[in-house]
Order: structure tokens, then sequence, then C-alpha cells
């Protein structure tokens, strides 16, 4: 089965529905069929984000990924080295945790496809083998 990284912002967007970002999100999530992805350091920025916003919001999104509609992977202590490494290379994007955590899991998965919102700075990153990941919301507009 296809896997397919989830970053932060999705989350959110998904469970918020004044999000520019709600519609193109919710609509590639109701016709995609392979595994969604993510790291618990991009669980842990989504639930901190969306308490922020709203309490009914964090119960949503925690509820969903309950039931299984992700796949969450802990941070391991090779990715670890690595997220340095990474934080090193790109500091001058500032990348957050989250970020680097994500491409360390692409490496681990050899997986290069991702759902984002930051397109800036996920258009920059490269894998270890040079490859940049690919956006599947490429492309789709947000809402105005």
């Amino acid at each position: 089965m296809q896997k397919l990284l989830v970053d932060s912002g999705p989350f959110v967007a998904l469970f918020d529905a004044s999000d520019r970002w709600h519609q193109p999100v919710a609509a590639f999530l109701k016709e995609y069929r392979g595994e969604l992805v993510t790291s618990a350091a991009n669980i842990t920025e989504a639930a901190w984000i969306t308490a922020s916003a709203s309490h009914a919001m964090l119960v949503n999104l925690l509820t969903w990924l309950g039931r299984g509609a992700v796949t969450i992977h802990n941070v391991e202590p090779g990715d670890i080295v690595r997220i340095a490494a990474l934080a090193a290379k790109y500091r001058s994007l500032r990348p957050d945790f989250a970020d680097l955590a994500l491409l360390a899991l692409a490496e681990r998965l050899k997986t290069d496809r991702i759902l984002t919102l930051d397109q800036r700075d996920f258009a920059v990153y490269r894998l270890r083998n040079g490859k940049s990941l690919r956006n599947v919301l490429a492309g789709r507009p947000a809402r105005s």
C-alpha cells in the first residue's frame, strides 16, 4: 500500500472549517486510498494548534486519530542524529522539529510523497538521495 506523509497543517485544516485549506484537504482525503503516516511530533504540533483554537477541534482530531485514520510513528534514536544533521543543513530556514521528523520518517519508510501546506520549506528540503518530497496538494488552490 502506498504511504503518504502528512504534515501538521493538513490535520489542523481538516478540523477547522474556517481554514482556507479545509476544503482542498478534506476533498483529497475523501478520495485517497493509501496509508496516511506521520510522526508523533506532527501530532503534538497539530494537537497544540487545534487546542489553541478550540477544545472541540482538539477532541475531534484526537477521536479521528484514535479510529486509526493515520499510522503514527515515534521518532527513533537514529532519527535524532538525522534530524540534527538536517537542522544544521537547513538552519537558514529555521525548520521546526516536526518538519525534520517527517523528513527522517520519509527516509526510513522510503516514501517521497507528502500532504503539506508548507509549500515553501518542503520545496527546498531534500532527502538523503537528493530528491525532494512531492506535495500531493501542489496545484490545488486554497480558498481565498
